[in-house]
């Protein structure tokens, strides 16, 4: 017993001087305490609801120190305290959301560890009201963009527990993400009541009829369409609030996540979430047979009715006793060199321009299709490109010389097509593709020490 006590004593020792480091945020002491102890952590956490040490680190917001004890011992980041709750659940009621932000980069599913009554970190950062917890819940989607799906013990998703709590705001970053995600039929999840989120709108709405936050979150609701068949289809706002009505344009500068995503899907945005829920075997019909078409028209530019004269002629009409054109409008004996096409005057004019519409009209539908699959489809989208200016080139390139006049403006029109159909999509699509990765940069590589850049930030 007395052998005893002067260890108990020494383990008591080290402990306070673990806490004294972790106050410190110290981790050259932490890890001379694991030297002297090697089972030091896990002896202070053999517990079934252990207060960790990282637990301790992170309600103190020693982000140093939270980091060393979840790289040196993984389970305790996902270990519950007698409260339920985890370290990065403290971090956040503390408001330490520098440490919140560094144990995300160790693991950002994290952000999906359920504490008391089943509540994440998300659910937690969907009730709170501020721009610090509104940028954090953007961060969160973007860097686990399956969080949105968790539910709490009562079936509520993040956007659940946001209108409970008449969260206008955070209200609006879920929606916006919910969208641009493909997700909006989580709209549609009912709590363990049998509510959904317009459900509870209304159900808060008749205790408090005057509340605007509810009411422009019922506006909001109002303007989705949600169907097995097409998602993201958008009525006109029925308020006419102007701030809903704005036109979603990138953040300049300092990006915030939480403001761009409360902004307004843009018309490409719209888009490419109506194509991206295209039914997938329509898709390939239609891709198939555009291709067909493509490919039909092509082959007709290049093989027109008529054919391509097949030796020179010099003969004047004025000397030649042949008749110099049939009712068809084919030439007969004309004046003529080798490799020039038969047919010519309006009836070619009439017949290249159609086939062209054509050919276009097919080359426009593959682009259609191949804008949301981007990058993927970058060199696909080029390639077609370089098809439609080869086929035009050898269309009109065999044109009669008294057609040369028209066989330009054929060119020179459809090709200017073909720069305003390919240029435009592929600008906008590059200019959401360069800032959602600025942003994605923003939320998920940011490094901690200077991951809050405002001084209102904690």
């Amino acid at each position: 017993m007395a052998r005893g006590l002067p260890q108990k004593e020494e383990e008591e020792a080290r402990k306070s001087r673990l806490q004294l480091a972790i106050a410190n945020d110290d981790v050259d002491e932490l890890h001379n305490l694991i030297r002297e102890e090697p089972k030091l952590l896990d002896r202070l956490s053999n517990d079934p609801f252990p207060n960790t040490p990282l637990h301790l680190a992170a309600a103190a917001g020693k982000t140093q120190m939270a980091m060393e004890i979840a790289i040196l011992k993984p389970l305790f980041r996902r270990k519950l305290n007698s409260e339920g709750d985890s370290p990065m659940h403290l971090a956040l009621q503390f408001e330490h959301y520098q440490t919140v932000r560094a144990l995300m980069t160790l693991d950002h599913k994290l952000i999906r560890v359920r504490g008391r009554c089943g509540f994440t970190p998300l659910h937690y950062v969907a009730k709170k009201e501020g721009e610090n917890e509104l940028e954090l819940l953007a961060e969160f989607l973007w860097a686990c963009k399956s969080s949105i799906e968790d539910l709490t013990s009562r079936c509520e998703t993040a956007v659940h527990v946001a209108v409970q709590n008449s969260n206008l705001e955070a209200f609006k970053v879920l929606f916006s993400w919910l969208k641009r995600a493909y997700l909006t039929e989580i709209l549609n999840w009912k709590n363990e009541d049998g509510h959904t989120v317009l459900d509870i709108v209304d159900l808060k709405k008749r205790n408090n009829a005057e509340c605007e936050k509810l009411t422009k979150i019922s506006d909001l609701l109002t303007r989705i369409q949600i169907t097995d068949r097409l998602v993201g289809y958008f009525r006109l706002n029925p308020s006419g609030c102007q701030d809903l009505a704005e036109e979603s344009r990138p953040p300049p500068g300092n990006f915030s996540l939480s403001r761009y995503l409360r902004k307004e899907l843009t018309v490409l945005e719209k888009y490419l979430i109506w194509f991206n829920h295209q039914n997938e075997s329509a898709r390939n019909i239609i891709l198939l047979v555009a291709t067909l078409i493509a490919t039909a028209s092509y082959q007709a530019g290049l093989s027109p009715p008529g054919g391509y004269w097949g030796d020179n002629s010099s003969n004047s009409p004025v000397n030649s006793t042949v008749v110099t054109a049939n009712s068809s409008g084919i030439a007969v004996e004309k004046p003529h060199k080798a490799g020039d096409l038969i047919m010519s005057g309006k009836y070619l004019h009439q017949f290249t321009v159609l086939n062209s519409l054509v050919f276009m009209a097919s080359i426009i539908t593959i682009w259609s299709h191949a804008i949301p699959l981007l990058p993927d489809t970058l060199l696909v989208y080029f390639l077609v490109d370089i098809v439609v200016a080869a086929y035009f080139c050898t269309a009109t390139i065999a044109f009669p010389k008294s057609d040369a006049a028209t066989a330009t403006l054929i060119v020179g029109f459809f090709m200017g097509l073909l720069s305003v159909v390919l240029v435009v999509p592929g600008s906008l699509w590059l200019n959401i593709f360069t800032n959602k990765l600025r942003l994605r940069a923003d939320a998920i590589g940011r490094h901690v020490g200077n991951s809050l850049e405002s001084k209102d930030r904690k």
